[in-house]
C-alpha cells in the first residue's frame, strides 16, 4: 500500500490574475467556428 500523500491546504484564488471573468479557449474556439459551420450549411449549393 502507498504511503499517504500530504496534499497543501486547498485555497481557492491562490492567484490574483483569475479575479476578473476568465473564458476559457473553448469558448473562444466555439464562438468562431459555429457561426462558420453555419455560415458553410446556408451557403452550400443546392
Amino acid at each position: 500500500m502507498p504511503a499517504p500523500v500530504s496534499y497543501p491546504a486547498y485555497r481557492p484564488k491562490a492567484t490574483g490574475h483569475v479575479v476578473t471573468k476568465h473564458r476559457s479557449p473553448v469558448t473562444y474556439v466555439l464562438l468562431i467556428t459555429v457561426p462558420a459551420i453555419v455560415a458553410v450549411a446556408a451557403l452550400r449549393p443546392r
